[in-house]
């Protein structure tokens, strides 16, 4: 690994800590205004900062009348309603298990892929998906949890973790004429939107904002979710994927649920035990399984593989 490379795993291991943050991040806030009213501060705030960095980009992809419809979708089920979730989840479950539903994105894709395209796993991948949910279990039957074993909290965050894996499909069709800051931008400018109309059609005081004012922590979480966590991080991954190549960019995400479980401990208080963390290794050790291929094994043993099958 070269000095470019290796700047590009650091990038991205930057951005699994930041994105793990976020869920310790709204925990502070979740209860403390509407769940709509945050959601239109984080948005509204990554939109601006996200709108500066596009201002004085050299390249500018400006959003197809006709692209529109779809990338207002996306932005909606992938930012809004993830986002809107994960705090009604936040009420039930605590903030590292909202980030290990997160971080198993990769197995929530997988198992939509079945229905979709008809494509099953491979024995690896099959391996994977049973150890990310025999991890998952542990965690939220773990004795120090506030509601133990499975709950509405947990359908929230699985609802919204599946909006974002829709998501991803229809990003793929924009995929060959928006870059990533663009689809980003575009995306979260429709999530504030919507999130705006919705809180108009509710009737609810926006005034509510107000408490992110009220100590210094408070703004400090805000900002950080709508200007790092949202802004910045997707900017700097965007890097990362040049830098360090999709691959590696991507199996260094496998350790958001990590970065989630750490952070609550010392930011929320979260008690350790020795069944959640078993859960949460579980849960990692999965994701970095599914993103081994039989390819790759076959080359680790230095093997072709009609070699291996005939061995």
């Amino acid at each position: 690994m070269n000095r470019k490379e290796l700047t590009g795993v650091l990038i991205a291991t930057l951005c699994a800590i930041i994105w793990g943050s976020s869920f310790v991040f709204s925990a502070v806030l979740s209860d403390k205004m509407n769940p709509v009213v945050f959601a239109i501060i984080r948005y509204g705030l990554a939109s601006i900062g996200l709108a500066v960095i596009f201002a004085f980009s050299k390249k500018k992809i400006w959003l197809n009348l006709k692209d529109a419809p779809v990338m207002a979708i996306s932005g909606i089920i992938a930012q809004a309603v993830f986002f809107y979730t994960s705090l009604l989840a936040l009420q039930y479950i605590s903030a590292s298990e909202v980030g290990v539903i997160n971080g198993m994105i990769p197995i929530f894709t997988l198992l939509v892929s079945i229905i979709f395209y008809r494509r099953l796993p491979t024995p690896i991948q099959a391996i994977a998906v049973a150890l990310s949910f025999s991890g998952a279990y542990f965690i939220a039957s773990d004795p120090g949890n506030k509601f133990q074993g499975l709950n509405i909290g947990h359908l929230y965050m699985v609802i919204g973790v599946l909006g974002f894996v829709v998501s991803t499909f229809i990003n793929k069709r924009l995929g060959d004429r928006y870059d990533g800051l663009s689809t980003m931008m575009y995306q979260f400018i429709f999530a504030t939107l919507a999130l705006l109309t919705m809180m108009f059609v509710q009737g609810t005081d926006f005034s509510e904002a107000a408490v992110i004012l009220d100590n210094g922590y408070y703004l400090f979480c805000t900002l950080a979710l709508g200007l790092v966590c949202s802004a910045a991080a997707y900017v700097m991954y965007f890097y990362s994927l040049q830098m360090a190549g999709v691959e590696r960019a991507n199996m260094v995400q496998n350790l958001i649920p990590l970065s989630a479980y750490v952070l609550s401990i010392f930011m929320l208080g979260e008690s350790v035990t020795l069944q959640k963390t078993l859960g949460i290794l579980l849960v990692i050790l999965s994701l970095f399984i599914f993103n081994i291929t039989m390819e790759q094994i076959q080359s680790f043993l230095g093997r072709k593989p009609k070699e291996l099958s005939a061995s």
